[in-house]
């Protein structure tokens, strides 16, 4: 190598202070490596004199940008953590809306006759997808993801899907003794996470 001192991109230099890094280029080879090398060295003899304040005249050191960041960030946890909240909740409220609807349907002792939920009423089968999407998830990623978003389609129209094994989840989960609601009230109980859709990956 060259007689450049080497310098770590994650620690050395003043960069560090502030939990950054740099990577120019995937390093793979020696010549990449004392590329990179380079500019870091250029990075190191250079260190900034200080950062852009709020106001006009007014500049910040490294430390305190820093904390500015660290700050900005704790903010917006709380924020996430608030909204992730609401949101569970949301998602609890819409679970027993939907279950107390379809147990409630004019429909409701209607047997089905075909197909992989034959055998339940229709009220209960409906019910068993909601609570079984929202607590059972599958389809995480493609082309889960898309079987996921057409069934969600079909219950949400009125449809029962047959996808991911949940009509022989529902039998088995009666055959234990247990009604939707009780199965809710259960997963409730335990502190079960409801699934969201912002865990589904696309593509």
């Amino acid at each position: 190598m060259s007689d450049i001192k080497y310098v770590n991109p994650r620690r050395d230099g003043w960069w560090g202070e502030l939990d950054l890094s740099y990577h120019r280029i995937p390093v793979t080879t020696r010549h990449e490596l004392e590329v990179e090398q380079a500019a870091l060295a250029v990075l190191a003899a250079h260190p900034p004199v200080g950062f852009a304040g709020n106001l006009e005249g007014v500049t910040l050191t490294a430390a305190q940008l820093k904390a500015l960041v660290e700050r900005a960030v704790a903010d917006a946890e709380q924020k996430t953590e608030r909204q992730r909240e609401a949101d569970a909740e949301e998602r609890r409220r819409l679970g027993w809306m939907r279950i107390e609807e379809a147990l409630s349907a004019p429909d409701a002792d209607q047997v089905v006759v075909e197909g992989r939920w034959a055998g339940h009423t229709r009220c209960e089968a409906t019910a068993w997808c909601w609570n079984l999407f929202q607590y059972e998830p599958h389809g995480f990623v493609h082309p889960g993801s898309q079987v996921r978003h057409e069934a969600m389609q079909k219950l949400q129209a009125g449809g029962l899907p047959e996808v991911f094994g949940y009509p022989e989840r529902a039998r088995e989960l009666v055959a234990r003794g247990l009604t939707p609601r009780e199965y809710r009230r259960h997963k409730e109980a335990l502190g079960a996470n409801t699934f969201t859709d912002a865990d589904v990956r696309h593509g």
